[in-house]
């Protein structure tokens, strides 16, 4: 049988020779090596099939985060440490993109620290002692 349109079907024998053709729902019954065949209904069908993956949500998932880290890595972001140790303060600082930049704002900043003097030090009264 061969149905193109689903409003003919084409019958062939066994031997693949042609048979005739006949209509669904046409109640004419066709004969082949003796056995009468009507064709009552066709069905459509095809080889494609339909098949879902719980998991791929997940995966869309990790790739929009994937896209939007790539997209945030590129932002400029700086992270810079003091610490004080007596009258000596270090500081540092690390930052991922605009290292120039980053050292000229840095010295900025620091030139407006105050410094400490060693005589106003000694003027103030110890704590420790009383």
């Amino acid at each position: 049988m061969l149905a193109r349109d689903l409003q003919s079907i084409v019958i062939y024998d066994q031997e693949g020779k042609f048979a005739g053709v006949r209509r669904p729902n046409s109640k004419l019954p066709i004969e082949i090596d003796g056995t009468k065949i009507e064709i009552v209904d066709a069905i459509g069908s095809t080889g494609l099939e339909l098949k879902t993956d719980p998991g791929v949500p997940i995966v869309y998932a990790g790739f929009g985060a994937l896209m939007l880290t790539t997209c945030v890595s590129y932002l400029s972001h700086a992270q810079v440490w003091a610490l004080q140790n007596g009258t000596e303060v270090i500081v540092g600082g690390k930052i991922n993109r605009g290292k120039d930049d980053f050292l000229e704002e840095m010295n900025q900043l620091l030139d407006q620290v105050p410094e400490i003097v060693e005589s106003s030090l000694s003027r103030q009264p110890d704590s420790a002692s009383g």
